[in-house]
């Protein structure tokens, strides 16, 4: 069993009944971080045996071409790109669905996804929560409240991305979820090779280019000053967004220019090279932990913060975290004065780039979908009763 004070993985009992039909309830598979997720978990699904259906309620989506030929797998998708609020062609194939044998699973990954999976016959039924704010809307027409309608216990049946979301969702709801965590699964790019170097002066950050995502704009002043300390340093951003005109104008005002480079978007395949013979990276979410996972002391970033603080590396955050914490509690520091640190002792950097390998396997693929199917075996209060 793993534990922690913020926020536990999974406690395990003798399972009530094995699951091998799941099916997952999403709006499309256009690109982002919940359609990764759905191609990563029906990938893993698929090779394990386990009998998937993915139903998409709003069109399908360039995502969809990663899981049409995976063996195993069923897609049901309604190509009307219009979006009603009521998909009443889904709606009826779900509803038909109730005279074939129930699904074991039913795993849906929003609000709005969550309502529509009531319309599905299952044994067992959970939901994802992937974003603080996704149970937060107020009025009548809120997602708890439409959903207490259908299921007064609804939200015993939540699964949370990280300790963090889970307390936003409490505060949303008004009830106590408990503390069951599903964090994303991950494949890292290399299991064995280090891609980190202390001898190296290349910092790397890799996502969307926003003005909330702030660690692209003050590392450019942070580069400023690190060119000081030795002029072989250079940062490397991978990514597009909106925010790429104001960043791409602040380094071509900074004395630093020549030593930043923007190479736009990148593919997972061309991770690997790009995070070869890396110093350090600098961001949060999925690349963070990819990075840390390859041995490269992975330095977190907060949300809407111009002044450069951070709450260390990776391994420093509460257990099952990959960005902004939003703890009170949580010593801070300054992005610059982390890099320095690592560059005070190759013996230290090495420390750091181990223990950031051993916290990025909480998100390891095997280790988190094992867990998942374990938790969904047992949980006694994801069972239906509708039905």
């Amino acid at each position: 069993m793993l534990t922690s004070t913020s926020g536990r993985f999974f406690d395990f009992e003798k399972p009530q009944a094995p699951i091998k039909s799941i099916a997952l309830v999403h709006k499309n598979m256009k690109p982002g971080g919940i359609e990764t997720l759905i191609v990563r978990m029906a990938q893993w699904l698929s090779a394990h045996d386990y009998e998937v259906t993915l139903f998409l309620y709003s069109s399908g989506g360039p995502m969809l071409r990663h899981l049409e030929s995976v063996k195993g797998v069923t897609i049901i998708v309604d190509e009307d790109t219009s979006d009603p609020t009521i998909n009443m062609w889904m709606a009826t194939k779900m509803v038909r669905k109730r005279w074939d044998q129930k699904f074991d699973l039913v795993y849906s990954f929003d609000p709005h996804a969550f309502l529509m999976s009531y319309l599905l016959p299952a044994k067992k039924r959970l939901s994802g929560v992937y974003h603080p704010e996704s149970y937060s809307t107020k009025g009548l027409l809120s997602a708890h409240k439409t959903l207490k309608l259908i299921d007064r216990t609804f939200y015993k049946k939540l699964l949370f991305m990280n300790p963090t979301i889970k307390t936003r969702t409490e505060k949303a709801i008004g009830e106590s979820l408990g503390n069951k965590i599903f964090p994303l699964p991950l494949d890292f790019l290399e299991s064995t090779k280090t891609l980190g170097n202390h001898q190296s002066r290349r910092i790397v950050s890799m996502g969307l280019l926003a003005q909330f995502r702030t660690y692209n704009y003050y590392m450019v002043d942070i580069m400023e000053k690190l060119i000081q300390i030795d002029p072989e340093f250079t940062y490397h951003i991978y990514g597009t967004g909106q925010g790429e005109t104001s960043l791409r104008k602040k380094i071509a005002d900074s004395p630093a220019r020549t030593h930043i480079f923007m190479h736009g978007k990148i593919s997972n395949r061309e991770k690997k090279n790009a995070l070869q013979n890396t110093f350090c990276f600098v961001g949060t979410g999925v690349p963070l932990i990819e990075a840390a996972g390859s041995g490269i002391p992975a330095i977190v970033s907060k949300v809407n913060d111009s002044t450069g603080l951070t709450e260390g590396y990776l391994h420093d955050l509460p257990p099952f975290e990959s960005g902004d914490s939003f703890s009170m509690q949580t010593e801070l520091f300054t992005v610059e004065n982390r890099i320095e640190h690592l560059l005070e002792s190759e013996i230290e950097y090495q420390k750091i780039s181990q223990i950031g390998r051993l916290k990025a396997n909480e998100f390891e693929s095997d280790h988190v979908m094992e867990n998942f199917i374990k938790q969904a075996e047992i949980d006694p209060y994801s069972v239906s009763r509708l039905h």
